[in-house]
């Protein structure tokens, strides 16, 4: 039995973890007892009425914090003296968190978690109509809002093609008249801030600053600093997510017309969730690995189990960085590559999270009956793909970008409430993903660096797997190409707030 110190410390450490679960069956509780009771409408109103405020405190921040977090992070770039590694991690960065969003749109799409069991009414909010818009359209659209005209624009509206009917009445020559209805093409905007063009400016400007580091310092400065601002706003507002999950649920779970078919729903949903997470580690990454290195990722896949174990536990990346610092030294990978773009991976990689981004933004419309077109899931993959890669380090970020998805859409930011029932389970999942992913690319990237096959050795390796061979590789002393703690900032290894992990990666 253990003693009262052990229990204390076992409670510390499970605080988190345990607060959710109490909030979750709090408000699931609550929320029954007003379903029951037939509470009136006021009464729902004022109980949801802290997770909309918690909502609206999370929507101030999340804009400046994404375009600010991201300058910083490329300014932090230097093509000079990282070009190879940089440029390749930056690739891959990209295209997993693009593949694993598109991952999770077809997922979601194909179970249809949200409404195989019907819709969840929401009397406080209207759900808009789709707009009409042509697949032909939708690359235009793309690039129109990848390319902002205005930046005080691009905060507030979205470029976006629709057609508008007008009539006209003709006369035939039998004297009847008739009335047409034609079709035109309307290149306007739509209420809701372009994340694209946020996006795309914020990198551009970043980079552009990082190449003339000498006279842009006050520049860069002040994205760090307003980086830093708007993380410490965040903590303190995520300090009482217990608060506004019990409001969230609770008012969600009062609305539903049926509790059954909505925690079945739920249950699909983890399990789309999950589905997707393991294609993502025994599919996709396998199959990257296997094409562009050649060798079979399953042989280090045992190596790198105890980062595995500690993001599975702790849901974030950033403290799981320590175990995979020692499991690719075990495996021979450069410590010097490892160094350099693990805490640039861990802002950056999150293709779990991009996939769960993804899936939740269209379950949530599911959840109200939204309908999205092919043109608008195209945009959510690249929104999800993109948007993870400014993450904030606070934990379940990736909710905040589904709020800010959303709210591009028109999708009632509380068709999301419920999910929160659920979200201490899919976060493991996906930073679990999040931390296999970011061992797939150290592998990668010190593959195509050092220019040599993974070879194997004769000797095993003390996890179990036979040690990968670097025998080919540039000399391991010092070497300013590779800096050891993190990313150069004016000549020093620095790992600051812009490069750390995310809770919820």
């Amino acid at each position: 039995m253990g003693t009262p110190c052990d229990i204390r410390s076992c409670l510390k450490r499970n605080a988190l973890l345990l607060c959710t679960t109490l909030c979750i069956v709090v408000g699931v509780a609550v929320g029954i007892l007003m379903k029951v009771f037939e509470a009136p409408d006021i009464a729902v109103l004022y109980i949801g009425l802290p997770g909309e405020l918690f909502m609206r405190a999370l929507n101030f921040s999340v804009i400046p914090l994404l375009s600010c977090n991201i300058i910083a992070m490329a300014a932090r770039l230097n093509p000079a003296s990282q070009g190879k590694i940089a440029l390749l991690t930056f690739v891959y960065c990209v295209f997993m968190n693009i593949t694993g969003s598109f991952l999770g749109l077809v997922t979601t799409s194909l179970i249809n978690p949200g409404g195989r069991y019907g819709t969840i009414p929401l009397e406080s909010t209207v759900v808009h109509t789709a707009e009409t818009i042509s697949l032909v359209d939708v690359f235009p659209d793309f690039l129109r809002n990848m390319v902002p005209d205005n930046i005080l624009k691009t905060l507030l509206f979205s470029t976006v093609t629709t057609y508008v009917p007008t009539t006209s009445n003709a006369t035939e020559n039998n004297g009847t008249s008739t009335t047409n209805v034609i079709f035109y093409r309307d290149v306007g905007v739509k209420s809701g801030p372009n994340i694209l063009g946020i996006l795309v400016s914020s990198l551009v400007l970043g980079l552009i600053a990082g190449s003339r580091a000498e006279k842009t310092g006050p520049f860069i400065a002040l994205a760090e600093a307003v980086t830093e601002v708007m993380t410490v706003l965040i903590e303190k507002t995520v300090k009482l997510l217990p608060i506004a999950m019990i409001s969230l649920i609770a008012s969600a779970v009062a609305r539903i017309s049926s509790l059954e078919h909505s925690l079945l729903a739920l249950a699909l949903f983890v399990a789309s969730s999950a589905a997707c997470m393991a294609i993502l580690a025994f599919i996709v990454l396998p199959l990257f690995f296997l094409v562009c290195v050649r060798r079979n990722v399953f042989r280090v896949y045992a190596a790198v189990s105890a980062p595995l174990l500690t993001a599975f536990s702790l849901t974030s990346s950033l403290i799981a960085l320590p175990d995979l610092f020692k499991a690719c030294d075990r495996l021979g990978v450069n410590p010097q590559v490892v160094r350099t773009i693990a805490p640039f991976l861990t802002s950056f990689n999150a293709n779990g999270s991009a996939a769960f981004i993804a899936a939740a933004a269209c379950c949530a419309a599911q959840f109200v009956g939204y309908s999205f077109n092919v043109g608008q899931l195209i945009a959510i993959g690249f929104l999800a793909g993109l948007n993870v890669m400014a993450l904030p380090a606070v934990p379940s970020a990736s909710l905040i970008t589904v709020f800010l998805i959303v709210r591009v859409f028109s999708i009632p930011e509380s068709a999301i409430s419920l999910l929160f029932v659920v979200e201490f389970i899919v976060d493991r999942l996906r930073t679990t993903v999040n931390v296999l992913s970011h061992a797939t690319c150290i592998l990668f990237v010190h593959y195509r660096c050092a220019k040599t096959k993974l070879g194997i050795d004769e000797e095993f390796g003390p996890v179990g797997v036979r040690t990968l061979s670097f025998a080919n590789d540039a000399s391991q002393d010092s070497d300013p190409q590779f800096p050891t703690d993190g990313l150069v900032k004016n000549g020093e290894n620095v790992l600051t707030t812009a490069t750390q992990g995310i809770s919820d990666s």
